[in-house]
């Protein structure tokens, strides 16, 4: 009798032993339970206590450890043997989540790194906005709906934005400011030293759209190259190596894109930003390429569905000359019809900029 006495409170101690450390898992096998859930989380703190499938606990304690799969231990926690990822940033919008459009997500994107509409106010720059200082009162240089105030007259503005190239300032110091500058592409090009835009979305990653607007790499212009079909390989520096097997580099612009880009894109380039300057051409994104140091540009092929050749033999004035390059026949450049020729902006209209030789939109979509 006192043996089954002790055998007894031996089993009944083990029981209890095993309760205490294995969480609601060892309950649940105890009990004969039948969950046999992929998530195997084992809530003990234990980084090595992995179960027998793929989404193990990450040892933290969170985990609720029955084995169930089931999301939840109420920690809020990512990562918690719940097999819930962190995923903001996926381009998947999620519960929690305001926006997210991936590798677009940023400081001056429409959605934020951490998945928050970019709104007035916050102290971010968004893509429709001039100025943001964190706040919404006028008169402080930056209005409450994030408009430029008291901007000098001579600034040239890309929609609601002043970049380099239209901010009167010589900002690398070579005696030529904003669009006197030959670096200069247009208002909407914020690097004045090279012929780099500087753009938010600008090697992003391997693919482009239109070069020549003020969102290069958003993609809403329906024009899309990867610099991977290129066989002069301008993406090498930025992980974009040239792939002769990537899919999709027979593909043709749509209507869409060759309407919108075509127009905006300057005499002897390509909608991508490939240019003809002293018979080579040149890839603008690439390195500290300039007009004075085309040894530090790319080559790149020109894309022959979507571009703007140059024709000087008919008086076009090209990338990279100023109106001196005009053949002595021509006494002003030639322009497509309806179209302003003008030498510099003040012979454009309102909105409008001289681009070799030709007045043009000021388009910052």
């Amino acid at each position: 009798m006192r043996t089954a006495r002790l055998s007894l409170v031996l089993s009944t101690g083990l029981l209890l032993s095993l309760s205490s450390c294995g969480g609601n898992g060892a309950a649940d096998a105890a009990t004969g339970g039948s969950e046999t859930g992929t998530a195997t989380g084992d809530g003990d703190g234990d980084p090595s206590d992995s179960g027998s499938n793929s989404n193990s606990g990450d040892g933290d304690g969170d985990g609720d450890g029955d084995g169930d799969g089931d999301p939840g231990d109420g920690d809020g926690d990512p990562g918690d043997g719940d097999g819930d990822p962190q995923t903001c940033g996926d381009g998947v919008l999620d519960p929690g989540e305001e926006c997210d459009d991936g590798t677009d997500n940023g400081d001056t994107f429409a959605c934020l790194s951490d998945c928050t509409i970019n709104v007035c106010g916050d102290g971010f720059e968004g893509p429709e906005e001039g100025c943001d200082d964190n706040n919404n009162v006028d008169g402080d240089g930056c209005s409450s709906t994030c408009l430029l105030e008291n901007l000098d007259a001579e600034v040239i503005m890309c929609g609601n934005k002043v970049y380099e190239c239209g901010d009167t300032i010589d900002n690398d110091n070579d005696g030529k400011i904003d669009l006197a500058d030959p670096e200069c592409i247009s208002p909407c090009d914020d690097d004045e030293s090279t012929f780099k835009t500087n753009l938010p979305g600008q090697n992003n990653d391997c693919k482009g759209d239109c070069y020549f607007d003020s969102n290069s790499g958003g993609g809403d212009d329906h024009c899309e190259w990867n610099l991977k079909c290129d066989p002069e390989n301008p993406g090498a520096d930025i992980g974009c190596e040239y792939d002769p097997n990537f899919m999709m580099c027979d593909a043709m612009m749509p209507q869409t894109c060759l309407d919108f880009c075509t127009p905006l894109v300057p005499n002897g380039c390509d909608c991508f930003g490939c240019c003809e300057v002293d018979g080579q051409f040149v890839y603008l994104g690439g390195g500290e390429c300039a007009l004075d140091n085309l040894d530090a540009c790319d080559s790149c092929t020109f894309f022959d569905n979507c571009n703007n050749p140059c024709m000087p033999e008919e008086c076009e004035l090209c990338f990279g000359q100023d109106p001196n390059d005009l053949p002595e026949n021509c006494d002003e450049p030639s322009c497509p019809d309806g179209v302003t020729p003008c030498l510099d902006i003040n012979d454009c209209e309102e909105g409008q900029f001289c681009q070799t030789g030709c007045c043009v939109g000021i388009n910052p979509g």
